[in-house]
């Protein structure tokens, strides 16, 4: 790995959260699929899942309290998903190189403290969770791994990306004149 750009750097404050931060074992609750509306007044059906999830906020936004919620998506193993899924297998050179929106991959960490496999993060799945409550998933996982620029960017713009498609149902047409 390139030492003059790294991926990744090491946050030791656990009181700063920041755009790249990756966070394991994250508990995410979501509506159970089997929920209908009108939604019961009495209880909620709900689903606890654990996640491992990169902070998709604006650093300015958090630092600066704009925000209450943190955006978060999940990523996983790169070799324990194409296990599972040999599909995958077949598309990681696509992802790598951008052409699949949905996906980014992660490099391999070898900060010795933090060592981590080349990870895949999925945009098609956004969590929302209070800033406080990541804060302290992150505040448990001391020291953490922190995407450095412009890999921080490059999550950024790979985000926005997979968001601002539009597909036109008809295109501008240029008549001569």
């Amino acid at each position: 790995m390139d030492s003059d750009f790294p991926w990744y750097g090491l946050v030791q404050s656990s009181d700063e959260l920041e755009q790249g931060d990756l966070l394991f074992g994250c508990p995410v609750v979501s509506y159970a699929p089997e929920i209908g509306f009108p939604i019961p007044k009495e209880t909620i059906p709900a689903v606890k899942a654990i996640f491992d999830v990169v902070v998709m906020s604006q650093s300015c936004d958090l630092v600066n309290e704009k925000i209450s919620d943190v955006m978060l998506c999940p990523h996983w193993e790169l070799a324990r998903e194409t296990e599972a899924n040999p599909a995958l297998k077949k598309a990681q050179e696509a992802i790598r190189k951008g052409q699949l929106y949905r996906n980014l991959l992660l490099a391999e960490s070898e900060i010795q403290e933090r060592l981590m496999n080349v990870r895949i993060v999925d945009f098609g799945r956004i969590f929302c969770l209070p800033k406080q409550f990541v804060k302290q998933v992150a505040a448990s996982q001391m020291p953490r791994l922190r995407l450095l620029p412009p890999y921080r960017e490059h999550l950024s713009q790979s985000f926005a990306r997979f968001f601002m498609r539009v597909g036109l149902p008809k295109d501008v047409s240029l008549k001569s004149s």
